[in-house]
């Protein structure tokens, strides 16, 4: 038998190359903006099952411990001692939980307890709300929110604006509900 009967071929042609090259491209151009959604999306996802754990986490405490928990929008979450405060409307930056032992709804690390920090939720994910919840969420020891009537709305957007944004109802009787995507404006929530 001749030897060079079995002999294989090595390598690729030209052509061959080429078409790999082209059918690799077409597939990384439909990918590439899917899984940049996909991201997104995580990150949209994230930042809501955040907030909703510490809404409920926050009405839990209230209940348990049988006194008022808040929690606030906070410019500096991470800091040695967090403060309440930030930009209006804007949770974007952070937040705090805590049991409030004063009569005021801030919190003083002297005499209120620090049950939780969150920091900035960063990216193009952003977290604004109503009025109603503008500065924070006071709930009393028996579960209910002390908004004074209303339900305050927090709204999780990117960059993408309503669509694919989730949006947060916590009502007086002080259960949240999570609504998807957002009924209405990012920027200015209402129910």
């Amino acid at each position: 038998m001749n030897q060079n009967y079995f002999k294989a071929a090595n390598g690729f042609t030209l052509i061959e190359m080429l078409i790999t090259i082209s059918i690799s491209m077409i597939i990384l151009t439909f990918a590439v903006p899917s899984f940049s959604s996909f991201i997104k999306n995580g990150r949209v996802t994230t930042f809501t099952n955040t907030l909703v754990t510490d809404v409920n986490f926050a009405r839990q405490e209230a209940v348990t411990r049988g006194e008022k928990i808040i929690l606030c929008r906070s410019a500096n979450p991470a800091a040695a001692t967090p403060a309440c405060g930030g930009t209006a409307s804007n949770w974007s930056t952070g937040w705090l939980v805590f049991v409030n032992t004063d009569a005021n709804t801030t919190y003083d690390s002297a005499t209120d307890i620090l049950l939780r920090a969150t920091e900035d939720v960063g990216g193009s994910v952003t977290i604004k709300t109503n009025t109603v919840s503008n500065a924070n969420l006071v709930y009393n020891a028996d579960g209910t929110i002390a908004m004074g009537g209303g339900t305050a709305v927090f709204a999780v957007c990117d960059d993408r604006g309503e669509g694919y944004g989730n949006q947060l109802q916590v009502s007086p009787t002080g259960r949240p509900r999570l609504i998807t995507p957002v009924p209405d404006s990012c920027s200015a929530p209402t129910v």
